[in-house]
């Protein structure tokens, strides 16, 4: 059961490389489609390691403190809940400002910071898939700290750059205007 676990959510990571890949390389409506439905299973992905995460994590520490059990599984899941909180925020953006997105009414460097996120989002994912791919953590359920720190690093800058997207969704969005010549 649990490798039959495990391939389900590395199936989850493998359909939202490709639904982001097909993003790329499409126009406004079907890409932003393509990415809604990419972070959407990234999420399911994440949630689904977060669940062998925290099992893990109370099965070792039954009898320890609340305050030595909450340490754990932020040192040991913060990463992937960073990385869902971006991914969450991210989707947020895309249905909220989806009208404006698929009329192209968005500044230039919407598309830009979008794709940065994408591909900061990819090398997480790669991170993250190298480490759950081995057996240690299938046998411990944890990744190295060396390994959980890069996450978080490159969390940041994917964070940084959601705030920026923010940014340029809801203060440069245009709604477009129109002149009227009037001739006297």
């Amino acid at each position: 059961m649990n490798n039959f676990y495990s391939s389900i959510y590395k199936a989850f990571i493998y359909a939202g490389m490709i639904a982001f890949i097909i993003g790329f390389f499409t126009d406004n409506k079907t890409s932003l489609g393509a990415y809604i439905a990419g972070y959407s299973v990234f999420i399911l992905a994440i949630m689904m390691i977060l669940i062998i995460l925290f099992s893990n994590i109370l099965k070792t520490d039954t009898n320890a403190l609340s305050y030595s059990v909450i340490s754990s599984i932020l040192m040991t899941s913060g990463p992937f809940l960073l990385i869902l909180g971006i991914i969450t925020f991210v989707l947020y953006l895309l249905i909220k400002y989806k009208d404006n997105i698929t009329d192209g009414k968005v500044a230039p460097g919407y598309s830009s910071f979008s794709n940065i996120i994408v591909i900061l989002l990819f090398l997480q994912f790669y991170l993250v898939y190298t480490n759950i791919n081995t057996e240690k953590f299938e046998a411990t359920g944890r990744i190295s700290k060396v390994m959980s720190s890069i996450i978080y690093l490159i969390g940041v800058i994917t964070a940084i750059c959601s705030i920026i997207l923010y940014t340029i969704l809801k203060y440069y969005s245009t709604d477009g205007f129109s002149t009227m010549l009037t001739i006297n």
